[in-house]
């Protein structure tokens, strides 16, 4: 019956994924012979079986069983493997962007090297230790909130009948797995450099063997933002921490990216229309490296490129948040439609 195969995957997905296997097969044994027990003829009806799920107890309560405790945790089994995962993105996301940094820096100033990579391994330890606190902090928030919402427990008893058990969600509401996991990587990969070489966005510039960066942005009048960065950066991993957590669309996640996205947005373009970010003396150091001459025809057109760029670049945020919101609402729509 369909209400067996929504309690066996409401107990299960409260258990880590490596024993959900082997509890889904014992717990569908168990409640068989439950129901042979009432009904011998093999002839079970729905109230048979919702008396069974009902002595069995509410999900939350039979995985405890399952677990063989029922303590508290920071982050408990049910999430322990997503949290696993995200952790492991995000540390391996911050080596590879500083060890990139490393290199890049190396290669415009090889002077120093040894500094350099002292530097390189301070930066990666301090950044390594800033990840992990942060999705430690983020998961034991999700696992704090699953708790709070958690019926039918010691902490929160309320009457549980088995026609409370949610759907199971279909394959096409499926998040792929690679869509979360991409997201932390560009977010991780995107903080780093923002935190750590942000003056390494610029024009490149090679000039009889010495290479040289003419930055976009003022370092110091940008790091003034690091906080609104660092936040960002937790509201993208959080979110993509959920979708990995629950891994089908639903109404509330969807909501949840909305808002994710409208926040993240309007925090992004704050930053990027301050004109204090930007280098004044942009123009000038294109000047003064040859890579602009204000006897050229094209000249004027070139500065006003550069004195419209922030303005370009807040209506490309805009639009990208609002075609990320869109398609995201398709893709729930497509589910609900077909459901």
């Amino acid at each position: 019956m369909e209400i067996i195969d929504r309690y066996i995957y409401a107990v299960t997905q409260r258990l880590p994924e490596s024993q959900r296997a082997d509890i889904k097969r014992e717990l569908r044994g168990l409640i068989e012979d439950m129901l042979e027990e009432r009904a011998p003829a093999g002839q079970a009806s729905r109230q048979d079986a919702e008396s069974v799920l009902t002595e069995l107890g509410h999900p939350n309560e039979l995985a405890a069983k399952y677990r063989g405790h029922n303590d508290r945790y920071l982050i408990g089994p049910a999430v322990f493997d997503s949290y696993l995962t995200t952790l492991k993105i995000v540390l391996v996301s911050i080596a590879i962007g500083l060890s990139v940094l490393f290199a890049i820096q190396v290669i415009v100033t090889p002077d120093g090297v040894l500094e350099r990579f002292t530097d390189y391994l301070v930066s990666l330890f301090s950044a390594g230790a800033q990840g992990f606190v942060w999705v430690t902090v983020i998961f034991a928030l999700i696992e704090f909130r699953k708790r709070k919402n958690a019926a039918g427990t010691a902490d929160s008893p309320v009457d549980w009948k088995p026609a409370d058990l949610p759907e199971i969600p279909d394959e096409q509401s499926r998040i792929k797995l690679s869509d979360p996991i991409a997201s932390i990587i560009f977010t991780v990969l995107f903080t780093v450099v923002c935190v750590y070489s942000i003056e390494l966005l610029g024009i490149w510039r090679l000039h009889e063997g010495e290479r040289t960066v003419i930055s976009f942005l003022n370092a110091d009048a940008f790091r003034a933002y690091l906080p609104v960065i660092w936040a960002l950066a937790a509201l993208g991993i959080l979110k993509e921490s959920i979708r990995i957590i629950v891994r089908n669309r639903t109404g509330k996640l969807l909501a949840f990216h909305i808002a994710v996205s409208i926040a993240s947005s309007v925090a992004a373009c704050v930053v990027l229309a301050d004109s204090a970010i930007w280098n004044p003396d942009f123009v000038r150091d294109m000047e003064a490296a040859g890579l602009l001459n204000p006897g050229w025809d094209n000249y004027d057109s070139l500065v006003s490129i550069w004195t419209r760029a922030s303005g370009w670049l807040v209506g490309m945020v805009v639009l990208f948040g609002a075609i990320d919101i869109v398609s995201e609402a398709y893709k729930w729509y497509r589910v609900r439609r077909s459901a």
